[in-house]
């Protein structure tokens, strides 16, 4: 080992391996940056229930039910179904007047 410290052996492979690594943490960094944030929450159980329930009946797992209605919910998209048809009965009942 001395003399590989001595020839320089050693030295040249320690900055391999520290540019090997340092490679492997950026590659490791950049994968990260891409990949979703993880959440952790307490729901009430009949909640998740009928999420389950919902997200079978669309062929999904219920984790990815969860993730589109909050992202519908974060970007505006997520509409209130039974409010909607309330308002078009509504201006339906107005324009038969």
């Amino acid at each position: 080992m001395e003399a590989e410290i001595e020839n320089g052996d050693w030295t040249r492979d320690a900055d391999k391996e520290i540019n090997r690594l340092r490679s492997e943490m950026v590659d490791s960094a950049s994968n990260q940056s891409s990949k979703e944030a993880r959440v952790n929450l307490r729901l009430n159980p009949e909640d998740v229930e009928k999420i389950r329930v919902k997200a079978k009946r669309e062929g999904i797992p219920y984790q990815t039910l969860i993730g589109s209605v909050l992202h519908k919910y974060a970007t505006d998209q997520l509409l209130d179904e039974k409010a909607i048809e309330a308002v078009i009965r509504k201006l339906g009942k107005k324009a038969a007047s």
